[in-house]
């Protein structure tokens, strides 16, 4: 009985100092994870690829717009960008690929090229761009981006002039009328108040008419008494 008392007490000492001693290691354990896993100075950087207008006319020049920016908080090296035309595009000035060094945190570069379109009628989508670069201070493992894209539509010389000449008819119709079937329903509203003016005004006229032929019959009247 007694030995059996001392084997249970060397037990419950053997429980104890392990729940003692276990949270000490998790402790250390999870300072080891910590350190493993901090957050490393990265560079991050956002691609804007663009045009200023989303109509553009074919055989026109459109200037396609970069900009890099450097949003992490380490400085980005190698930087190199490389882009691709879209459909039914021509480059014309610029270059589709430029090394940029080194860009630094909350800085831009810039880069512009132009191309033409060589058909009309269309709509065109700029394939992003992409860009590789080195994001952290002591790495060589390039980080690939891309950059957004915009849709175009890519109109013919004579839709233009098609468009300018709503743009004018807009402002004439004091913006009542913006599109051909605007125009189309104004000239009807105009053409039915034409026809209602035109029909007044030969009933009024119609009925001078008739009182002048009375008039001279009255008068005709007067004078052969005479």
């Amino acid at each position: 009985m007694k030995s059996t008392m001392i084997s249970r007490f060397g037990l419950a000492l053997l429980l104890a100092s392990a729940l003692l001693i276990n949270p000490i290691v998790r402790a250390e354990d999870e300072g080891v994870d910590d350190d493993e896993y901090a957050d490393t100075a990265r560079a991050m950087l956002i691609v804007r690829k663009f045009t200023k207008e989303d109509i553009v006319v074919q055989g026109k020049n459109v200037t396609v717009e970069v900009d890099i920016f450097n949003s992490g908080i380490s400085t980005a090296s190698s930087v190199k960008y490389t882009d691709v035309l879209p459909e039914n595009a021509t480059l014309v000035e610029g270059s589709l690929e430029v090394d940029f060094g080194k860009i630094t945190v909350g800085s831009h570069v810039k880069h512009s090229y132009v191309v033409i379109f060589t058909t009309g009628n269309v709509q065109v989508q700029l394939p992003p761009a992409l860009v590789s670069y080195l994001a952290e201070t002591d790495s060589t493992e390039p980080t690939l981006g891309a950059s957004s894209s915009q849709v175009l539509y890519v109109l013919t010389p004579v839709q233009q002039l098609q468009r300018y000449a709503l743009q004018a008819g807009t402002y004439a119709s004091l913006g009542f009328a913006r599109t051909p079937t605007d125009w189309r329903n104004l000239a009807i509203v105009i053409g039915t108040i034409g026809t209602a003016l035109g029909a007044n005004w030969m009933v009024k006229k119609v009925k001078a008419s008739n009182k002048d032929r009375q008039r001279e019959r009255a008068y005709k009247e007067l004078t052969k008494d005479d």
